[in-house]
């Protein structure tokens, strides 16, 4: 190898034709180093740098993210699964969340199922941290006791799933099974309370208008017992009022006058039968959750 020439006079003939650099080149003003400005100041600019082009990336490549999660639909499940997981696990525990989403799944998907056998399309599962999961149906049914067995049909999906995962623990007396199965019938049963949205709203607007009321009631007493803020209940008036009316405003339409009695009664009884059981199989898990504390 050459030996490297000093920075100024003028320089050796190379020895080596790999080592040649123009002559001109020796005689440039080296530069000087700056000094380092105080506070951190270039890992800041590196910092903002990097979030721009994250930005920048987002921006440029987000829209093919959002067609692609349009054309599939399970990845919006999977996308929102996780980030509901993720919440939950940061504010109870990976045991709960994991728990709480896949009960919630196996819930909405009941209502998936009922929707598909009877002929309708419907979204995905999309989750709602806090909120649980929402699916939107395209087509809607052409009477109230349609809409009823879509309605009953994710709390058996849930219930079903709240009694493997307790006869689990019964095998395995694994904690968390029965920390899964109280999650399952804890969700179930607060969605067959009749008003608004819930599924039992729908279930049993089938039956008589007046079980908006006594849902109502039974809500309120549900979220003073267990010390609901106020405003949550606000916020579950604006959701579910719409519903409430229209079931009244409606009360005589063909859409609630066609079901045979013998049907409503049916419907009714499905009703009790299910709340019933999920009400004496949550008080067992809570009775067995405390023999842990």
């Amino acid at each position: 190898m050459s030996s490297v020439p000093p920075p100024y006079g003028p320089p050796p003939p190379p020895e080596e034709p790999q080592g040649y650099q123009p002559f001109d080149s020796y005689y440039r003003p080296q530069p000087q180093p700056q000094p380092r400005q105080p506070g951190g100041g270039a890992r800041r600019g590196g910092l903002i740098g990097g979030l721009i082009t994250l930005l920048a990336a987002l921006a440029a490549y987000g829209k093919y993210l959002l067609l692609l999660l349009g054309k599939f639909a399970f990845l919006q499940t999977l996308l929102t699964l996780g980030i509901s997981f993720l919440i939950y696990a940061w504010a109870r525990g990976p045991v709960f969340a994991a728990g709480l989403v896949i009960m919630i799944l196996i819930h909405e998907m009941g209502h998936v199922v009922e929707i598909r056998r009877q002929g309708m399309q419907a979204s995905a599962p999309l989750f709602i941290p806090f909120f649980g999961a929402a699916i939107f149906q395209r087509s809607h049914p052409t009477d109230a006791l349609k809409q009823a067995q879509i309605g009953i049909a994710g709390p058996l999906g849930g219930t079903i799933a709240a009694t493997v995962a307790f006869a689990l623990y019964g095998a395995t007396r694994w904690e968390f099974f029965l920390i899964w199965a109280a999650i399952g019938f804890f969700i179930n049963l607060f969605n067959l309370i009749p008003v608004g949205m819930l599924d039992g709203g729908w279930i049993m607007a089938v039956v008589s208008k007046w079980f908006q009321v006594f849902g109502v009631v039974v809500l309120v007493v549900a979220a003073l017992y267990i010390g609901i803020p106020w405003y949550f209940l606000i916020l579950f008036a604006f959701w579910m009022g719409p519903a409430i009316v229209d079931r009244f405003r409606n009360d005589r339409s063909p859409y609630y006058q066609a079901v045979p009695i013998p049907a409503r009664l049916a419907m009714g009884a499905a009703w009790v039968a299910l709340s019933a059981f999920l009400g004496f199989a949550l008080l067992q898990t809570v009775n067995l959750l405390a023999g842990f504390r």
